[in-house]
């Protein structure tokens, strides 16, 4: 049953959004594959990280995706995190495989789509009504 208040699952600006979905996956990708020489030194976790971005990832495409399609969404996240880690592993820039890394990604992907089934799917038509709300 859908939230009385939660508004319908359509943006206006879906092509920006899903750009913007785009760029933020080709950063995951970029930064998952250049040496970690190159790439800023934060003080959490690699595993965090991972986490993070995944979940990040499931909440933004979960806002743009009916929720049928979730279990594809998660699927394709999925395989990203997948294809990264053996990609790491055939590289030798630096880089190994690590199948916690995976697992991490594969726990980002189930909160992050938990979180939208929640109802954080809306948040793009949110954003799209926020300046007219009042």
């Amino acid at each position: 049953m859908k939230h009385p208040e939660a508004p319908m699952n359509t943006q206006r600006h879906y092509r920006t959004w899903y750009l913007l979905g785009a760029v933020l996956t080709l950063v995951v990708i970029v930064s998952s594959l250049v040496p970690p020489r190159d790439l800023p030194h934060w003080r959490v976790s690699d595993k965090f990280e991972h986490l993070t971005a995944y979940t990040g990832l499931a909440v933004w495409f979960g806002g743009l995706l009916p929720p049928r399609r979730y279990i594809l969404l998660g699927l394709a996240l999925l395989a990203l995190g997948g294809g990264i880690e053996i990609a790491q592993g055939l590289m030798g820039l630096g880089r190994e495989a690590d199948w916690r890394d995976f697992y991490a990604d594969a726990l980002g992907v189930g909160f992050g789509l938990s979180l939208s089934l929640a109802g954080l799917q809306y948040w793009a038509s949110w954003l799209e009504q926020w300046p007219k709300r009042r």
